[in-house]
């Protein structure tokens, strides 16, 4: 058995250099004359086929190890010691619970989105680890793809907690960026955040939020502003390999930015002692929703994201519960809503569930023939199952309505949900209804269309109610809390008392 066979017999696959240094050592052998025995490995020794570690690096194994769990795991401790781009994007990739948008593959990758001398773009890592059989691309029945882990020796994707993670996200970023508004720590109508369609990079790489900051410690001697840039991770704590990413995106960063500099935030619901220490020492600002919003709604966030992965029993619980829940999150709302369409869809579904047999709540519709698919926000069934109704809800801001925008793309995906409810086998003799609920009103033209739709549709009836018809519906079941909830936060606002007019509010001021 040669040095090198024994060397990985006792400590496994790992890096050429190391098994250099190790030759090296062990058999007094010159640097050159270690690496050109190296080169020279044939079967059962074998390099890892996929260029994945710098400077030209391999990774060496034994034949026999290549099924073996601890191949994978000591392949991302090579590319994480090599400080390959590789490493740190399978760490990302993690962190997010090991399944994100291929859109956003870029920002959690630390890899630059536009080409940049001496890196590899976002895209070439995607298509080079996919190649390496450590993640994949997946075409969803949702219309989206998502890249997830592939290997389960490295980790598991979350399918299942993705759609709560990605929603209590995007209300963490729209608190954020609120939070950042108010303490003028970047230009006020500038802060774009995951989501927004004209989001760009900063320099080379996309953050989750990002603004102009014209802070004295990072703006330019002249007028050249820095910026303030932001990540950020629901449901998970980070660990020192977790949040390499963002130091290699925000380090990268700073040294292109020759006249201003840039603020780093990183957000998550904790990070490890490791991490803390690794990222203050990188000069990153790592934050938890208490550090950010306090104690109450940092609370409140844990508890959100258990109930989006569970929402119909958690609508099904006290309704003191629920507006607990709303009470301590209004503090973050942003102007962007998510968090108001939450609550809504919740308070909504314990009213639902009254005179209901069961609900069931963010159900994917696919139409079987044509594959188009549509969200379900509630399905309410009734007469065990006999009669269901699929409840579409638009939460608004106090004086926001529904436009005549919004009820065409409901009434579009009306097919989508008669064809999937039909195909399912307890309900293909159901009695199938629609109902659009808002928490505000409904502009002159959006009632009208929807008047004129209700009459052609006789066999799949639909409906709609607003503030004022939901109010009256929790009055009647006398849910009192209920009932105040949805007066403070959904349709009491100082400016509704004045004679402001509603389409000045939704313009202008409370755009949902």
């Amino acid at each position: 058995m040669s040095s090198i066979e024994k060397y990985l017999q006792k400590y496994g696959p790992t890096r050429s250099s190391v098994i250099s240094n190790y030759l090296v050592k062990i058999e007094n052998l010159t640097p050159e004359a270690a690496r050109k025995r190296l080169s020279r490995i044939k079967p059962p020794l074998h390099r890892f086929p996929i260029q994945l570690l710098p400077k030209k690096e391999h990774f060496i194994y034994h034949h026999d190890q290549r099924r073996e769990e601890w191949f994978w795991i000591n392949f991302l401790e090579s590319m994480r010691s090599s400080g390959a781009i590789f490493g740190s994007s399978i760490d990302g990739l993690l962190a997010r619970q090991g399944v994100v948008l291929e859109e956003e593959f870029t920002t959690i990758s630390g890899a630059p989105d536009v080409l940049m001398k001496g890196q590899i773009m976002a895209k070439s890592v995607i298509d080079r680890l996919i190649r390496a059989d450590v993640i994949e691309r997946t075409n969803f029945f949702d219309g989206n793809t998502y890249i997830s882990i592939h290997r389960n020796e490295l980790g598991s994707a979350d399918w299942k907690g993705l759609k709560g993670r990605k929603l209590a996200e995007g209300i963490l970023l729209d608190g954020l960026r609120e939070w950042v508004r108010k303490i003028g720590a970047a230009s006020y109508n500038s802060i774009k955040i995951r989501g927004d369609a004209d989001r760009k990079p900063i320099g080379p790489f996309m953050f989750d939020l990002a603004g102009p900051s014209y802070l004295l410690p990072v703006k330019s001697s002249g007028k050249q502003p820095g910026f303030l840039v932001a990540d950020v991770f629901a449901g998970t704590t980070l660990d020192k390999c977790q949040i390499q990413y963002f130091i290699r995106k925000v380090t990268m960063l700073h040294s292109l930015l020759k006249n201003s500099g840039v603020l780093p935030v990183l957000v998550a619901d904790g990070f490890t002692s490791e991490a803390l220490v690794a990222g203050h020492s990188a000069g990153v600002m790592l934050a938890t929703p208490k550090d950010l919003f306090g104690n109450r709604v940092g609370i409140a966030m844990k508890t959100l994201l258990k109930t989006l992965n569970n929402a119909a029993a958690y609508a099904s619980t006290s309704p003191d519960r629920i507006v607990k829940l709303i009470d301590d999150l209004s503090e973050i709302e942003g102007a962007a809503g998510n968090l108001r369409g939450v609550l809504f869809e919740l308070l909504t579904a314990y009213l639902i569930r009254k005179d209901a047999v069961s609900i069931d709540m963010g159900r994917l519709a696919r139409d079987p023939k044509s594959g188009k698919t549509a969200d379900i926000d509630i399905l309410k069934f009734t007469n065990q199952q006999a009669e269901c109704v699929a409840i579409e809800c638009k939460g608004k801001v106090p004086g926001g309505s529904v436009s005549l925008e919004e009820a065409e793309e409901w009434v579009r995906r009306l097919p989508i949900f008669q064809a999937y409810l039909r195909s399912l086998s307890h309900l293909q003799e159901a009695k199938l209804s629609f109902e659009l609920w808002t928490s505000g009103t409904f502009d002159i033209d959006a009632r009208q269309y929807l008047e004129k739709e209700q009459g052609k549709r006789k066999k799949f009836p639909i409906k709609w109610k607003d503030g004022d018809g939901v109010i009256k519906i929790s009055k009647e079941y006398k849910e009192k809390s209920i009932t105040d909830a949805l007066k403070e936060h959904f349709m009491k606002h100082p400016l509704k008392e004045t004679n402001i007019s509603e389409n000045v509010l939704k313009k202008n001021v409370l755009r949902p």
